[in-house]
């Protein structure tokens, strides 16, 4: 025979937990005492058996036996309608003995619990497949399990109630139906309520389907319309983001030109300061030269000077050495010097002429040249540095070696006055 579950298996299941939180309303529901206790006494004879009161005391002649909660879950299964029909049966049960039941039961204290689960077993059993058994019409199938279920946990406490026991029970049943065998006369309304029932779980499944369908078919129209919207939205965000890109791109285009012409003003800048420098650089090397001209220019001066000087000492020894001779030849010839006297007179006083005008030319000349070139270089150096230091500079050199000219035609005109001198002791 096919055990497979059918659609009403499930809605059996179903519809008793959807009803639970109604049954829970006609259940008894006891207090337990999780810290319950019992105090057996006995001194000779005389015994007592009762509760433990708060701030008990243990004596030596005091034996204490916990009564704990304890859950006891008694499962079975049972057939109807030969074999159409199975239903598992779970029935949790959580039970306390009370002292009426511990006093009724003095040589068992400490396994009380174990007692009742294997004396009252076999009762919970056949209260159960008497609850079950009387299911002889299909009625139950349209209403489902939960009164009989509700029923059969009412029964369970009243009976352990009864037996001082407190319980609270919670029976569930699970029916499943096989696949539909050969119909039994007796049996034709269990048959008929399952075909009904099936039928009605079938057409509610085709609504909820149907409208489930319905359901998805809109949260499609709706996701598409969201992606219609999110890609409108996309685009705008596109959009505006594009536009801002192009922002963005003209703020950078003109931050960089804000820095390319404060670049090129900083390097424009830097290139007048570079040619300032250079032309610095270049009129201080001008000027080097200048002085470095001017001062061979100087010791050039110098050196003629010097040598113009060596050449009238020369040609002064020179004069003298002749003279001497002549005032020797003059000694040993004095008859011929009185006749030459007049003529050597007449050529020294032309050779001093000479002489003079010579020098007198040369000096005109020096003079002339010397003036032109200090007027250049004035005009030159005034030109370049108006203000400057190297214009005093210069100045101060102009007039050193004018001194020195000074002094030079000084020790000329000394030397001529000595030659002269020197002309007049011969004559």
């Amino acid at each position: 025979m096919n055990s497979t579950r059918t659609e009403i298996d499930k809605w059996f299941i179903e519809g008793s937990l959807a009803s639970d939180d109604l049954a829970l309303a006609d259940v008894w529901e006891p207090v337990f005492d999780p810290d319950r206790h019992i105090v057996y006494t006995k001194i000779g004879p005389y015994w007592k058996l009762f509760l433990r009161p708060e701030g008990f005391v243990k004596r030596f002649y005091h034996r204490v036996y916990p009564l704990p909660v304890e859950s006891w879950l008694v499962t079975k299964q049972i057939e109807l309608y030969d074999g159409f029909c199975t239903i598992d049966v779970a029935l949790d049960i959580q039970f306390q003995a009370t002292l009426k039941y511990a006093l009724g039961n003095m040589d068992i204290l400490p396994d009380l619990n174990e007692h009742i689960k294997t004396a009252y077993e076999e009762l919970l059993i056949n209260l159960i497949d008497k609850e079950l058994l009387s299911l002889s019409d299909g009625a139950w199938v349209q209403k489902g399990v939960t009164d009989i279920e509700k029923k059969i946990s009412l029964a369970v406490g009243e009976m352990l109630i009864l037996q001082n026991i407190q319980a609270q029970a919670h029976c569930t049943l699970k029916p499943s139906f096989e696949e539909f065998p050969d119909v039994q006369l007796a049996q034709e309304n269990v048959y008929l309520c399952v075909l009904k029932k099936s039928f009605q779980i079938n057409e509610a499944k085709r609504e909820e389907l149907f409208r489930q369908e319905q359901e998805i078919e809109q949260q499609n129209r709706e996701h598409k319309q969201k992606q219609l919207d999110q890609l409108h939205h996309d685009a705008e965000l596109e959009r505006l983001k594009q536009a801002q890109d192009a922002l963005n791109k003209k703020l950078l285009l003109e931050d960089k030109e804000k820095q390319l012409l404060e670049q090129f003003e900083i390097e424009k800048r830097l290139h007048a300061e570079q040619v300032k420098h250079d032309n610095s650089l270049k009129e201080m090397t001008q000027e080097a030269d200048l002085q470095e001209q001017q001062k061979r220019e100087a010791r050039l001066r110098i050196a003629e000077q010097n040598t113009h000087i060596e050449s009238l000492a020369h040609r002064a020894k020179l004069k003298e050495k002749e003279l001497e001779a002549e005032i020797a030849k003059y000694e040993s010839q004095q008859a011929r010097w009185r006749e030459a006297k007049d003529k050597i007179h007449a050529e020294h006083i032309a050779f001093e002429q000479r002489q003079k005008q010579l020098e007198f030319d040369t000096e005109v000349d020096d003079q002339k040249r010397r003036e032109q070139q200090r007027l250049e270089m004035e005009k030159e150096s005034y030109n370049k540095r108006k203000e400057s230091d190297v214009y005093l500079r210069r100045e101060i050199e102009l007039l050193a070696l004018e001194k020195q000219r000074l002094e030079l035609q000084l020790a000329i005109k000394d030397t001529k006055k000595q030659v002269d001198g020197s002309s007049n002791a011969l004559e």
